[in-house]
C-alpha cells in the first residue's frame, strides 16, 4: 500500500497546486509547493535523522529541484522563502533579515517579473531580493518529483526507505 499511498498523495498534491493556480489562489499555492518540498525532503532525509532538518530540505532542492530549473536562487533562498510564506505570509524570514538569504517576491500568470525586479533593484532591497515566477517554481517542483521518482526506480535502498516512510501517509479508504 505504501507505494500506492505515495503516488496518490503526491499526485493529489500536484493537482491541487495546479487547481489553486488556475483559481488565482496564489499564496495558498505557494504554501502547498513549499509543503510539497518539505514532504519530499522528509521522505528522502538521511536515515540518521528522526525528523526533517533544514539540511534535508536544502539537499532535496539541490539534488532534484534546482538542476536545469532556470530558478535564479539557491536552496538556502528557497528554504528562507518557505519559512517566510508558511510562518508570516511575507517575504521576510529570519535568514533574509540576517542577510543570509535573498527575499523572494513572486510573479505569476502572464505577469512579467522583470518590472518588479527593476523596482526592487532600484530600492533599498537591491541585492537582497529576487523575483521568481510561481509558474516556473511549480513546473520545477513537478520536474523534481519526476527526478525523485526516477531515483526511486534506480536506487533500491532509497526506494525501500521511501516505501517505509510513506507507509505512514494518510490514505483514503472507500466508505
Amino acid at each position: 500500500m505504501s507505494r500506492k499511498a505515495y503516488k496518490e498523495n503526491i499526485n493529489q498534491l500536484l493537482d491541487t497546486i495546479d487547481s489553486l493556480l488556475l483559481g488565482r489562489a496564489i499564496l495558498p499555492s505557494l504554501i502547498l509547493i513549499y509543503s510539497g518540498i518539505d514532504i519530499m525532503s522528509w521522505l528522502n532525509r538521511d536515515e540518521k535523522h528522526q525528523n526533517n532538518k533544514r539540511s534535508d530540505f536544502k539537499s532535496w532542492i539541490d539534488n532534484y529541484l534546482l538542476p536545469d530549473s532556470g530558478l535564479n536562487c539557491s536552496a538556502n533562498d528557497l528554504y528562507a522563502a518557505r519559512c517566510s510564506i508558511l510562518h508570516s505570509y511575507t517575504a521576510e524570514s529570519i535568514l533574509s533579515l540576517e542577510g543570509k538569504a535573498m527575499k523572494i517576491f513572486y510573479a505569476w500568470g502572464t505577469a512579467d517579473g522583470s518590472n518588479l525586479q527593476k523596482y526592487i533593484d532600484a530600492s533599498s532591497e537591491s541585492g537582497k531580493a529576487i523575483v521568481l515566477s510561481i509558474d516556473t517554481l511549480n513546473k520545477s517542483f513537478r520536474i523534481a518529483v519526476k527526478r525523485f521518482n526516477r531515483a526511486l526506480n534506480k536506487n533500491r535502498s532509497l526506494s525501500k526507505l521511501v516505501s517505509k516512510r510513506s507507509d505512514k501517509f494518510f490514505a483514503a479508504f472507500p466508505s
